[in-house]
């Protein structure tokens, strides 16, 4: 029976070094990484979520931003939009969604500067 627990022990400890080798490798556990399950808008729409902007107020990127306040207007999450070379950025400071009008340096296209 100690000889099974034994086996049973080091198995256990070879399957979490392999998750922590590989985990390594992948830069799973750098200070930049993110870690966790990556989830889609909706899934991150229906969450408990007080405020997430999926571009992080990138503004080369069109991102969505999410918020609860949105969702007790019965509001939609706003995505960023162009009006003429101007971005309308959408973002979160804290738990609160903020909005951004920003001069693109040279055009606004699909919600980004290009």
């Amino acid at each position: 029976m100690e000889e099974k627990l034994k086996v049973l022990t080091f198995i256990m400890i070879a399957i979490g070094a392999l998750y922590a080798f590989d985990g390594l490798s992948h830069g799973a556990f750098s200070a930049n990484s993110v870690t966790g399950l990556v989830v889609s808008g909706q899934q991150i729409a229906q969450q408990d979520v007080s405020c997430y902007d999926s571009d992080s107020r990138d503004y080369s990127v069109q991102g969505t931003t999410y918020a609860k306040l949105f969702a007790v207007n019965s509001e939609p999450p706003k995505q960023d939009t162009c009006q003429g070379k101007t971005l309308i950025e959408y973002y979160c400071v804290g738990s609160e969604p903020e909005v951004e009008f920003y001069d693109c340096p040279n055009s606004c296209v699909a919600g980004r500067c290009a």
